[in-house]
């Protein structure tokens, strides 16, 4: 039992070495030598753990995927009002403090998604777990009546990710026309023209809320 914990701890530290590297480095610039430097161990170690170099990626995507969701989900977690989950969703869907990493990961492995169908599933799942979120912050909102929806959940929600998405890659990019606080500007203004609620990214009261690193 302690060798397989062993075994996982090294494994979970090899995928975050690899998150680290494609993050710093480029998808491209993900090879078995840099990803074995930044985890400080040989590449003959790396190959030991994953034979096949794919599978590596593979399993980094998938963490990326699963921990960029999990970090959403918790901000919103509680007995809050609707307009304070939207404005907490609003906030943590543009790459910033704690989860800059991962999207920046997120990013550059989504170039690859055309090309790979294992990256294209991940990348659509994590999207429709996304909308999942929205969907159901809009809707309960309008049930209380604090949303005056324009369209339906589903619509609105897929708009809202496919916006911070967009505004996601232009801040990542370094877009010296986008900054943080335009496109802060710009989820709010589409907040307001889809549910009539006044509504700003706000980050939870023990969240950290640094700018991306330029």
């Amino acid at each position: 039992m302690a060798r397989r914990k062993d075994q996982a701890a090294r494994r979970e530290h090899l995928i975050s070495a690899t998150l680290e590297t494609i993050a710093t480095h480029g998808l491209a610039g993900a090879t078995m030598k840099n990803i074995a430097e930044t985890a400080g161990i040989s590449p003959r170690l790396v190959a030991y753990y994953y034979p096949e170099f794919e599978g590596l990626i593979e399993a980094a995507h998938q963490a990326a995927t699963d921990r960029y969701y999990w970090s959403r989900q918790r901000d919103i977690e509680g007995d809050l009002a609707p307009a304070e989950k939207l404005a907490r969703l609003m906030h943590s869907g543009l790459p910033r403090g704690k989860d800059l990493l991962l999207s920046q990961v997120l990013d550059e492995i989504s170039v690859s998604a055309s090309r790979s169908p294992m990256h294209a599933t991940l990348m659509t799942l994590l999207f429709d777990r996304e909308v999942s979120l929205y969907t159901s912050v809009l809707e309960v909102g309008a049930a209380l009546g604090e949303f005056t929806l324009t369209d339906s959940a589903d619509v609105i929600a897929r708009n809202f990710v496919t916006l911070e998405d967009a505004l996601g890659l232009h801040l990542l990019a370094h877009n010296s026309s986008i900054t943080l606080e335009r496109a802060e500007q710009q989820l709010a203004s589409y907040a307001f023209s889809a549910t009539g609620a006044r509504i700003t990214p706000k980050a939870p009261a023990d969240a950290p809320t640094s700018p991306p690193k330029s």
